[in-house]
């Protein structure tokens, strides 16, 4: 898809301008990750989440849950503040993420099906903020041709 790229201001008077749509889907799954990070990271005590996925390397687990909510706050943090380095931040974050659990996903064939659903709901969240009109004319101020 090509963009053309437009004013400050044509963007703002743009129907698609501003934090909406399927942005708040990612946002959504954002916090939802951010909050299971933190039951696993100091919460989970007797592992229990952490075996139910199919982990059996509890510092590998906290680990990885915890990369995950750190590369998460920055994109939670700018998104609504309408920053426009949030696409290529939240891009380069939610990429990093996504290695990591598929990495370490794959150290143990039982954590397969949660690293699967990680990567797919991660995928699923970079491609939006990469394509959506919305982001692009909110944060990057331009258009589709």
């Amino acid at each position: 898809m090509n963009f053309k790229e437009i004013s400050t201001a044509e963007a703002k008077k743009h129907p698609e301008y501003g934090f909406g749509g399927g942005l708040y889907l990612v946002y959504v799954f954002a916090i939802i990750w951010c909050l299971h990070s933190v039951y696993i990271v100091f919460l989970d005590a007797d592992y229990e989440l952490v075996l139910f996925y199919g982990f059996e390397n509890f510092t590998m687990a906290d680990f990885t849950s915890f990369i995950q909510l750190i590369l998460t706050l920055p994109f939670l943090w700018l998104a609504p503040r309408l920053n426009p380095v949030m696409p290529s931040v939240a891009v380069s974050l939610f990429s990093v993420n996504w290695m990591v659990w598929f990495t370490f996903g794959m150290i143990s064939p039982r954590a397969i099906p949660v690293a699967i659903v990680v990567s797919l709901v991660s995928a699923f969240m970079i491609l939006y903020i990469m394509r959506s009109t919305r982001v692009n004319v909110t944060y990057r101020n331009r258009v589709p041709e």
